[in-house]
């Protein structure tokens, strides 16, 4: 055997092997360097016949006051993200927790700060219009209708590094003149009669109506 057959051969076990290390091996999403965790529920309730979102406009002595937001926070010890989002969902509308049915997954996305964010889709039971004072101000709905025909105002933005004195330039070619790459970011607006809503929030209420779209005309 020739040494490059032999080093053909070698290659071809370790590949093997490998490939048996690995067996059965997903595509692993690498979280942002923190744990910090966050849940939200999508929350839908039927409201005249037909399916709403309800959203919340958080109390004016939180964080971001004012601001309008779906149902959710961050996970308790021992929580999973589902749990998360009925937890807060219950807290923060104050209703039963055997109300809240979660029909499904929705979309996970890094969010303000690197937290990391899971968002469930689920439907209200009986809902009264109730809500905890210390953590929201009023909630309101937007029919599937609404959000089936509104298009956001869109506004696209290049996130950069901050220059911070700490970081090792003296590791990278270049130093402090190598071209690291601006992030392109898209943010996106719904202005409503009840007020803008942008951020996170925003975010998933776009790629939501997405996949609403994609849904057959009969099915909703």
């Amino acid at each position: 055997m020739s040494g490059n057959q032999k080093q053909h051969c070698d290659e071809t076990l370790f590949a093997d092997h490998l490939e048996k290390m690995f067996a059965g091996r997903g595509m692993e999403t690498i979280r942002p360097d923190t744990d910090r965790c966050a849940a939200v529920l999508i929350p839908v309730v039927i409201r005249e016949g037909e399916p709403n979102l309800l959203f919340e406009v958080r109390a004016e002595g939180l964080p971001q006051g004012g601001e309008i937001c779906f149902p959710g926070g961050a996970l308790e010890r021992g929580e999973s993200s589902r749990e998360a989002a009925v937890r807060e969902t219950a807290e923060e509308l104050l209703i039963g927790r055997n109300r809240i049915r979660v029909v499904a997954p929705m979309f996970q996305m890094p969010g303000p700060g690197g937290t990391w964010i899971r968002s469930y889709l689920g439907v209200l039971n009986d809902y009264r219009d109730t809500w905890s004072r210390d953590e929201v101000d009023h909630v309101f709905f937007l029919p599937f209708s609404w959000l089936k025909k509104k298009e956001p105002v869109v506004s696209h933005v290049l996130l950069k590094v901050d220059d911070d004195r700490d970081f090792p330039y003296d590791l990278i070619p270049g130093g402090r003149d190598y071209p690291l790459r601006k992030l392109p970011r898209a943010y996106y607006f719904y202005e409503t009669d009840h007020g803008v809503i942008w951020g996170m929030t925003a975010e998933l209420l776009y790629h939501f109506s997405v996949s609403l779209k994609e849904l057959p005309s009969a099915s909703l």
